[in-house]
């Protein structure tokens, strides 16, 4: 068995927290198989802040247990870090050196960076790295920059994303169409060379699910807060985040409203502080200033234990995104979510996950953008309740026999029993330039340029020298050029 050294996100989707987001349910579905095989895991998960109070200090817990079904207890070291800890290399460095692993892996994008930047002061020999990229981050910082109207945030992400991919050994994505964006971010860095050529840099992982079935623990709205037990409930759950088309899912919601009064929408989640501040409450705004508010119901973000219960109780779980970099090279985590519950799902297509839904007929979609089609699929499914639930069904069947957290890995735990470098590790890339280097370099080039320049000029005047000269002129140049041809 070997010794896995973990970065990743929390909180995990077992914990009771008021929000989980989608990068503790991806850091879970890395750490749990590898438990389950045996290894010996050390997780270090940056706490995200408005999971958890104010006053939070970091927890290091040297024999964390998880109990799961009651069952399988598992056993690793859980450390919880609030920011500042988080980013303290010197602090993470000696953990690591202590638990001494044979890999390491970050799960999600923060955590990679982290990672990556844990390699150089490492006094001891560097490890194996594989970087999990929960989504292609250049895409994200395009929908930030736009909803912020402001490209400051272009660098950082970058940067960011310069340290992990110029570092690591293996990659995970979320898509086949994100694998093939990184595998030209690789490129244009200078990792496709002559020491990686036929190496698979890239694995997908697209996002999964655990195998465990929920349970229905207590009403949350059925007979209560103007939802009747008859009603056909829209649920929404999670953030509101860049990617959220609410235009379109405001008006194809109202506009399917007012042909059937049976229609409601709940939503539990909202705005996410650490990414958009403004989607959410804009949306909020739109249904205060509407003759429908009293059909929506906006619960905020609820205790993580209490969502389940929603999703048992909901018709249909509702997705809706722009159509843009970021969710077209993504997948959603949300749905795989739904289809655990067996709940129904209906969904913009813009994504692959959706391209799925559509090609096995284990869901329902909408042309992303238009709030007609949105809403001539909720009059239909409001009207059509059984078809609705059998296509649920096939839907749970479907995700827990392809998504599920150990099919979803199996390259990964192959990886981790006998971890591997990248083949040009250690290696001189070309595409990698000091300054120093590159000011040599243009130097060269211009140096190239200007001879280029002297030669033509000097063909130019041979050539006027025939043209408008004498015989006796045209002879000597014509001479002059022969000889340069013989001779250099």
């Amino acid at each position: 068995m070997s010794k896995i050294f973990i970065l990743g996100m929390s909180p995990l989707p077992f914990e009771n927290d008021r929000k989980v987001y989608g990068t503790g349910i991806r850091t879970w579905q890395f750490i749990l198989p590898l438990l389950e095989k045996g290894h010996e895991v050390c997780v270090c998960n940056y706490a995200i802040p408005s999971a958890y109070p104010d006053d939070f200090e970091s927890m290091f817990q040297k024999d964390f247990t998880y109990s799961g079904n009651q069952k399988n207890w598992q056993s690793f070291e859980y450390n919880i870090l609030k920011k500042d800890d988080f980013e303290n290399i010197g602090l993470i460095s000696e953990i690591l050196k202590g638990f001494r692993p044979d890999c390491m892996i970050g799960c999600t994008f923060y955590p990679s960076c982290t990672a990556s930047k844990l390699l150089d002061p490492l006094k001891t020999k560097n490890i194996p790295f594989w970087a999990d990229l929960f989504g292609h981050v250049m895409a994200e910082a395009q929908a930030r920059a736009y909803i912020d109207e402001d490209d400051s945030c272009l660098f950082h992400y970058w940067n960011s994303e310069y340290n992990i991919i110029s570092g690591a050994d293996i990659f995970s994505c979320v898509s086949s169409r994100q694998q093939y964006a990184l595998i030209g971010e690789l490129g244009a860095i200078g990792r496709l060379n002559k020491h990686t050529s036929g190496y698979e840099f890239t694995d997908l992982i697209p996002c999964g699910l655990p195998p465990v079935e929920y349970e229905y623990k207590k009403n949350v709205f059925r007979g209560k807060d103007n939802i009747g037990k008859k009603d056909f409930v829209v649920l929404w759950t999670g953030g509101y985040n860049t990617w959220t088309d609410v235009d379109t899912l405001f008006v194809g919601v109202t506009e399917a409203m007012k042909k059937n009064p049976k229609i409601k929408f709940v939503s539990t989640g909202g705005e996410i502080p650490e990414q958009d501040l403004k989607t959410y409450p804009r949306f909020l705004s739109m249904i205060d200033n509407s003759p429908f508010r009293d059909r929506f119901l906006m619960k905020g973000w609820v205790p993580g234990e209490d969502v389940p219960d929603y999703y048992l109780e909901a018709n249909v779980g509702i997705n809706i995104d722009k159509d843009i970099y970021e969710v077209r090279l993504g997948s959603k985590n949300r749905i795989l979510d739904w289809f655990r519950a067996g709940l129904c799902v209906l969904s913009s297509n813009v994504c692959e996950l959706t391209d799925i839904i559509e090609k096995e007929k284990i869901g329902y979609t909408f042309k992303p953008h238009d709030h007609e089609d949105l809403s001539r699929k909720l009059i239909y499914l409001a009207d059509n309740i059984n078809e609705a639930n059998r296509t649920a069904i096939a839907g749970k069947r479907y995700a827990m026999a392809n998504f599920n957290f150990e099919k979803t890995t199996e390259k990964l735990q192959k990886w981790v029993i006998n971890p591997s470098f990248a083949p040009d590790k250690g290696k001189e890339k070309k595409l990698f330039f000091g300054r120093e280097e590159a000011v040599r370099n243009l130097e060269r080039i211009t140096a190239g340029q200007k001879k280029m320049i002297e030669e033509r000029d000097k063909r130019i005047s041979e050539l006027e020298g025939i043209v408008k000269k004498g015989l006796i002129y045209r002879t000597y140049n014509y001479f002059r050029i022969a000889r340069r041809k013989l001779f250099g």
